[in-house]
């Protein structure tokens, strides 16, 4: 009986030594080889499709739907009321680690909504303004010129702040509402749908799930000038000042339209 070296020869040698090992093992292999075969034909064609998947050019609408960050029903994520005296400076700080955005939204952008004493921007209140004199059944008061301003230096919202859709500041001596905007997602735009080319679903949506935008702090600066007026009104030395923040938050699908081989 010759030594066994451990060899692959070796092996093979005293496997198929005896014609028993021969008729147990040759079925075996030959099963092996046919599985293998037939594995690496499948693989292939499978390779190919999604070759071809991956060279097929897609055309996918991308739509949104778009809703307000709102924990209580009323269409407002956050609400301040303050009494301002005359000439005074303040800053708000509206908190956006506070709010809970829903699962598979992003924050698009903040609209922020200061209001004067006088009307209180509700439809319907009682008086009027003309020519910067609030007119009411109390009295005549001027308008108090108020001005207001998202700030950005040093600010914590990660936000796109040179955007062309922001209204960052603005002012008022008529009695009216001022208006602010920030865009906190990039490129977005109010979207109600649009077409995109891309291979998959998944980069069709890249551009818009992209974590982190909208969050830190909304600082509004508010400065007012108390405007005392001659009327028959009493004297007005402060103003109550309304701050209403909506954060839009918005939900990104994508729809396959059409796919057309390269």
């Amino acid at each position: 009986m010759s030594d066994f070296d451990g060899s692959f020869g070796a092996i093979i040698s005293n496997l198929f030594k005896d014609n028993g090992t021969k008729a147990a093992y040759l079925p075996c292999i030959l099963a092996s080889a046919l599985i293998f075969s037939y594995t690496s034909a499948d693989l292939v064609l499978n390779q190919t499709d999604l070759v071809d998947y991956v060279k097929t050019q897609k055309d996918w609408n991308i739509a949104f739907e778009n809703n307000v960050v709102d924990d209580n029903g009323d269409n407002l994520t956050f609400e301040f009321e303050d009494i301002w005296a005359d000439g005074d400076v303040k800053v708000i700080d509206f908190f956006l680690d506070d709010i809970s955005v829903d699962d598979g939204y992003f924050v698009g952008y903040i609209d922020v909504k200061v209001i004067p004493e006088e009307c209180n921007g509700r439809t319907g209140s009682e008086g009027r303004c003309e020519n910067g004199i609030w007119i009411s059944d109390g009295g005549e008061w001027e308008c108090d010129s108020i001005s207001a301003t998202l700030l950005g230096d040093n600010s914590t919202l990660t936000g796109q702040w040179f955007d062309s859709g922001n209204t960052l500041s603005g002012s008022d001596s008529d009695c009216e509402p001022i208006y602010l905007r920030i865009v906190t997602y990039p490129n977005y735009n109010l979207h109600n749908s649009f077409n995109q080319t891309a291979v998959n679903e998944y980069q069709a949506l890249s551009p818009w799930t992209v974590e982190g935008w909208g969050s830190g702090v909304v600082s509004v600066q508010i400065n007012l000038d108390v405007n005392t007026y001659g009327g028959f009104g009493p004297a007005d030395d402060s103003e109550e000042i309304t701050i209403l923040v909506s954060v839009h938050q918005f939900n990104p699908t994508a729809s396959l339209v059409s796919e057309q081989g390269l």
